[in-house]
């Protein structure tokens, strides 16, 4: 914040830290509830049942955001492809006259085999999108929140299929 106008800084004054979420819905996502009859699913079910409980949603500050419920605290923050050309207008001093769409969709989560019918290998896929603020979308595995790092987050990302409108 010591970077923002009111701080004789030339970066824009903001409310809050947190981008405002205008469009994106909040999607919770706790441990796997599918009855799915599928090979090694019950197993995934099971393996999963004290996973971290978590909300995702998306921020017109260019974010996906993953809170966790137990305590608060961001756990991913994922800037998609499309967003990446357009960042710098966050930091317009007239941004606030000019408001634009970022992450503006909302995501949703869903589990997935992605082994084969012999071998599985169920995840926990979110899929998201620009919403008004681009076009495309973007899938994370969000299989185990707990252990999001900065070493594992590239491999997080399985597509990103965003694309600036700018």
């Amino acid at each position: 914040r010591t970077k923002e106008v009111a701080s004789s800084g030339p970066f824009r004054d903001r409310q809050s830290r947190q981008g405002d979420i205008i469009n994106s819905s909040i999607w919770y996502v706790g441990a796997p509830v599918s009855n799915l009859t599928r090979l090694g699913y019950s197993e995934f079910r099971s393996g999963h049942k004290d996973r971290l409980p978590m909300i995702y949603v998306g921020g017109n500050d260019g974010m996906l955001h993953g809170f966790s419920t137990a305590d608060g605290n961001e756990k991913i923050a994922y800037v998609p492809q499309g967003v990446l050309p357009s960042l710098a207008r966050l930091t317009d001093p007239a941004y606030n006259q000019k408001h634009r769409f970022f992450v503006d969709g909302s995501p949703m989560t869903g589990d997935v085999n992605l082994g084969s019918n012999t071998t599985p290998n169920w995840r926990t896929m979110l899929v998201g999108s620009l919403g008004a603020g681009g076009k495309g979308y973007f899938v994370l595995d969000v299989t185990n929140p707990g252990s999001f790092t900065a070493a594992n987050a590239a491999s997080l990302v399985k597509l990103d299929r965003t694309r600036s409108t700018d």
